[in-house]
């Protein structure tokens, strides 16, 4: 009986050991946002997304939660997929692509960035800067994503300037909400911009 009790004890021992030892689970994710579609509109403009600056304490790996307005808190296991600025930037063109069906996307380091910039393309051309003011995630609450942009021509003179606030609820409070609200947010901000192009579009002509 003793012998078993110490093979039992060995046993758990062990098992508990192991699991000590087995590295943490890391869990991935990624903003959503459409595809683009088969079939594209002649474009009749181009659009440039050239930045999408986040603030250093949110621009990292892993995802940041608020706990309260002065402290945040950083899981190692909880991460972006890729970095967030990129995945903002992929979302904004997606969105825009749907809304702004004449204009040609592209960012800064698209594949069509040095055709935009070559003296044959004669299309009219904006860029846009999003400066990503605040980004802050309330655990089961909701996420608060405060930007700026601005909308310039091909000359880089200012044709547009807004700010904005988005919130999106999130769906409980796991981590798998928070991409969800995220990607949300960044549908929200892509429509604002697009508001904003259009309006550029207008102030253009009639200048």
């Amino acid at each position: 009986m003793k012998r078993t009790t110490t093979v039992i004890a060995l046993s758990l021992a062990t098992l508990l050991l192991a699991a000590c030892s087995s590295p943490p689970v890391e869990h991935l994710y990624r903003l959503d946002y459409p595809l683009a579609s088969a079939s594209q509109a002649e474009a009749q403009y181009e659009l440039v997304i050239a930045t999408v600056k986040l603030p250093e304490a949110v621009n990292r790996p892993q995802l940041v939660i608020q706990k309260s307005a002065t402290e945040s808190i950083i899981s190692d296991e909880q991460r972006w997929i890729a970095p967030l600025d990129e995945q903002l930037t992929l979302s904004l063109i997606a969105h825009l692509r749907q809304q702004l069906p004449d204009a040609w996307l592209s960012s800064d380091t698209g594949i069509s960035a040095g055709i935009a910039a070559s003296p044959d393309n004669k299309l009219p051309r904006y860029q846009v800067r999003v400066q990503i003011d605040q980004l802050l995630i309330h655990s089961g609450e909701q996420l608060t994503l405060e930007a700026s942009w601005v909308i310039l021509d091909h000359n880089r003179k200012l044709l547009r300037r807004e700010h904005k606030a988005f919130t999106s609820r999130l769906n409980g409070p796991a981590y798998d909400a928070i991409a969800p609200a995220m990607s949300e947010a960044a549908r929200q901000l892509a429509e604002q911009v697009g508001v904003s192009v259009s309006a550029a579009q207008t102030t253009r002509k009639t200048m």
